[in-house]
C-alpha cells in the first residue's frame, strides 16, 4: 500500500479508541508480524511520560518499560538521533559479540529481548517534533527469514513517509495543538508541499512549477516555520492532517 493511502486512512480516525483498533492493520500491511509505537506528548502538554500502543508480549512490554528503556541502547539512539535503526543479521552478530562486555544494565536488555523471541528482521524509526514531542515506530518479523530483509527494503520508505503523519494525528487526537494555531499557507507554498507529498524532490518540484529549485526551498522552509515543523515530511503531514492540501 502506498504511503498516501494509508495516510489518507489515518486522517479520518476519529478517536484515541479507533486509533488503537485501527492503527495494527495499517502497520500489518507493511509486511510485519510485530509492532509497538511509543509516543511523549508535547512537554507543554504533559509530565513527560511515555505513552505504548503495541502487539508485543504484555509482559515484555511491562519488563521493557519499567525497567529496561532507560538502558536500551536502542532506545536511547532513536530517543536522540533522527536515523532509524535497521535489524539485520549484521546488527544483531554485533549485537552477540559485544554482549559479554556490556554493563548488566544493557545485557539484561539484550537477553529480555532474545528470550521473549524479538530478535528478528525489522526496523524503528524515529521522529521528533518542535515542542518536545517524540515518537519511535518499530516493525519486526520475529525471525531472520530472507523475505524479513525484502520486507525491510519495501517498506522502510513506506513506513518513514507516513509514520510522522500517524505521530502527529496520535498526538491531535489526545488533545494538543500547536499554540497560536495553525498559520495559513500561501499558494505557492502548499504547492510546493504537494508535489513534495507526491515524491517529487525541490528540483522535480521547480520544474513542474517553473520556477528555480531554491525557490522551491523557500517556500518549503516557509511552509515548515509556519506549520511549526522540523522537517519537509513533517510540514507535508501536518498540512494533509489540517486540510491544507
Amino acid at each position: 500500500m502506498h504511503a498516501i493511502e494509508i495516510i489518507e486512512k489515518i486522517k479520518n480516525i476519529a478517536n484515541i479508541d479507533e486509533f488503537r483498533g485501527s492503527v495494527g492493520n495499517f502497520l500489518s500491511e507493511c509486511g510485519f508480524e510485530t509492532w509497538v509505537y511509543t509516543a511523549k506528548l508535547p512537554d507543554s502538554y504533559n509530565d513527560g511520560s511515555f505513552e505504548t500502543i503495541h502487539n508485543w508480549n504484555q509482559e515484555f512490554v511491562d519488563r521493557y518499560v519499567t525497567i529496561h528503556m532507560t538502558h536500551c541502547p536502542r532506545f536511547k539512539h532513536l530517543w536522540h538521533a533522527p536515523t532509524p535503526l535497521i535489524y539485520d543479521r549484521a546488527f544483531f552478530e554485533q549485537d552477540m559479540k559485544l554482549l559479554p562486555y556490556q554493563p548488566k544494565p544493557v545485557k539484561a536488555v539484550l537477553e529480555d529481548i532474545i528470550d521473549f523471541g524479538y530478535l528478528g528482521h525489522g526496523f524503528s524509526l524515529v521522529t521528533h517534533g518542535k515542542h518536545g514531542d517524540k515518537g519511535v515506530l518499530t516493525l519486526q518479523n520475529r525471525d531472520q527469514r530472507q523475505d524479513g530483509l525484502d520486507a525491510i527494503r519495501l517498506s522502510l520508505h513506506v513506513a518513514n513517509a507516513f509514520f510522522p503523519f500517524m505521530h502527529m494525528k496520535y498526538i491531535e487526537l489526545r488533545g494538543w495543538r500547536p499554540p497560536g494555531g495553525v498559520f495559513e499557507l500561501t499558494q505557492r507554498e502548499k504547492e510546493c508541499l504537494r508535489w513534495a507529498a507526491d515524491g517529487k524532490t525541490s528540483w522535480e518540484t521547480g520544474l513542474i512549477l517553473n520556477i528555480s529549485e531554491r525557490t522551491v526551498i523557500f517556500h518549503i522552509t516557509n511552509a515548515q516555520r509556519k506549520l511549526m515543523a522540523s522537517n519537509k515530511i513533517q510540514a507535508v503531514a501536518r498540512a494533509i492532517l489540517y486540510n491544507m492540501i
